[in-house]
């Protein structure tokens, strides 16, 4: 999701086709904006929806939300909080440390697009494979659904724009990739996903991704830069305060679940653990 969406006001509510199809739940998404919000409005709106699941958003600083939440019959998920950095852009182009031998950020469309496309989903799938997103949070969602999630939102993003994909490479090797987004004042560029293969993780590569992405932003006249993962990825948060970027927001996520779904397949929770998923 991206930053703009969670900066409109009030609630909005939104079915998620991608997701119904691909989990085999209906599920809706209902993001809580800025602005006040009554309590009994909201309840009425959850309650009113047909959805199997419904994915909250919301500030993480609203905690009177949660009691709401516990009043709709459903069965309440917490599933983790996203925190967002940003780095503010100098005007002019700041000076960059010289990228190590071999290293070179490339946007997708001076690429072949059948090998990017193919590229795209593997550096996906080793970069994200064991990341702790919310849809681990739910036990009735299969985690390699929820990867091929993130792989087909790469795969959206090239097909939609190639020049929002960068690709990091190693002497010509892909090794890392970020999609990326202009927000819709196109003062700040977001990248939506961003990562290593393993093999190229630990050798303070990823840096030079990320300078990439700034370089971009800079180019389109952005204002900041923004990017967002899920707080209990210390690791990357320490690359990006490397990097000059600080943390700005904390968005909740809460599954609401219908509990009779949740109560009648208490399986599946054993089915996700002995996946060897790190929950």
């Amino acid at each position: 999701m991206s930053w703009d969406q969670l900066l409109e006001p009030g609630v909005a509510v939104r079915d998620s086709p991608l997701e119904t199809e691909r989990f085999g739940y209906s599920t809706t998404r209902l993001t809580i904006g800025p602005g006040r919000v009554d309590a009994g409005r909201l309840l009425a709106t959850i309650e009113g929806l047909a959805a199997d699941l419904v994915v909250v958003r919301y500030d993480a600083a609203r905690l009177e939300l949660a009691g709401v939440f516990a009043r709709s019959g459903r069965a309440v998920l917490p599933a983790g909080a996203l925190t967002y950095w940003e780095k503010p852009l100098a005007v002019a182009e700041p000076s960059r440390p010289t990228p190590p031998p071999g290293i070179e950020v490339l946007t997708a469309d001076t690429m072949d697009a059948e090998v990017v496309s193919a590229l795209v989903q593997e550096i996906v799938r080793a970069s994200f494979q064991d990341y702790g997103n919310h849809y681990l949070a739910n036990p009735l969602l299969d985690p390699s659904a929820a990867l091929a999630g993130y792989q087909d939102w790469a795969v959206r993003s090239l097909n939609a724009n190639p020049g929002n994909v960068l690709v990091l490479t190693d002497r010509r090797e892909p090794i890392g990739l970020a999609t990326l987004e202009s927000g819709a004042d196109a003062g700040h560029l977001e990248i939506l996903l961003a990562g290593l293969v393993p093999a190229a993780q630990g050798r303070r590569l990823y840096g030079s991704l990320l300078d990439g992405c700034e370089r971009l932003a800079a180019a389109r006249g952005a204002r900041r830069m923004v990017i967002s993962t899920q707080v209990h990825n210390v690791r990357v948060q320490r690359a990006w305060a490397r990097q000059g970027l600080r943390p700005f927001a904390a968005i909740e996520t809460v599954h609401l679940l219908d509990r009779a779904l949740l109560l009648a397949s208490p399986g599946k929770a054993t089915d996700v653990r002995c996946r060897g998923v790190t929950c």
